[in-house]
């Protein structure tokens, strides 16, 4: 039990840190458009609404893992149906924002 909560807390710091970084508009864009497009078509991109797309979720992501990581930790009952709630909420944010940002 306690390597799965420091394998959660671990992706949770990950996802936060990678976050801050997005939120500066640093780092590597992580977005399948972006990876699969060449070089040309990259410049062309508005990079500043998809870093934010991604910070987002990625902090959503931390949030989660973190709630995971208290959830073993200290063993509440309740916080499986917070953390659904949470992955529910992420998943609507990123099909909604990606679909209002592709028919831009």
């Amino acid at each position: 039990m306690t390597g799965a909560v420091i394998i959660t807390a671990a992706i949770a710091i990950f996802c936060l840190v990678y976050s801050l970084f997005a939120f500066q508009e640093k780092g590597p864009l992580l977005t399948t458009i972006y990876l699969v497009s060449s070089p040309e078509v990259r410049k062309k991109m508005d990079t500043k609404k998809s870093y934010r797309i991604v910070a987002v979720v990625f902090l959503g992501l931390a949030i989660t893992f973190f709630s995971v990581s208290a959830g073993m930790l200290f063993n509440i009952s309740w916080m499986p149906r917070v953390i659904i709630g949470f992955a529910v909420i992420i998943c609507i944010y990123a099909i909604v924002v990606s679909v209002q940002y592709e028919t831009r």
